[in-house]
């Protein structure tokens, strides 16, 4: 495999992750951003690459850094994005809120 396949392919599986993440199919991610969703699921299958300009909307579109797509994930890794997906259209006060709690759910371990 080359070196622009694996990159395809990564982007791709980022992609189809971080939108099954946000409970969005295909077709709603497209209308998000104006493409078909004929062309979402060539890029999830890495079989097109998308422009900047679209990734970075697509980043956008699924509340992620534009870098998310880019990278290969550990599971702890893979985690801690879900969590971040779950807390990203929360307000301020609310994510604060799961913050503390979190804190002191470890320190009670």
């Amino acid at each position: 495999m080359t070196r622009l396949h694996d990159i395809r392919k990564l982007v791709g599986h980022n992609i189809r992750y971080f939108r099954k993440l946000k409970g969005l199919t295909q077709e709603k991610l497209a209308e998000m951003i104006g493409t078909s969703g004929a062309y979402i699921g060539y890029i999830e299958r890495g079989k097109r690459v998308p422009s900047l300009e679209l990734l970075a909307e697509i980043a956008e579109s699924l509340t992620v850094e534009p870098a998310a797509l880019l990278t290969s994930y550990n599971a702890k890794e893979r985690e801690l994005y879900q969590l971040l997906a779950v807390l990203s259209d929360k307000k301020s006060k609310q994510v604060k809120f799961i913050r503390e709690v979190a804190q002191a759910y470890f320190r009670s371990l």
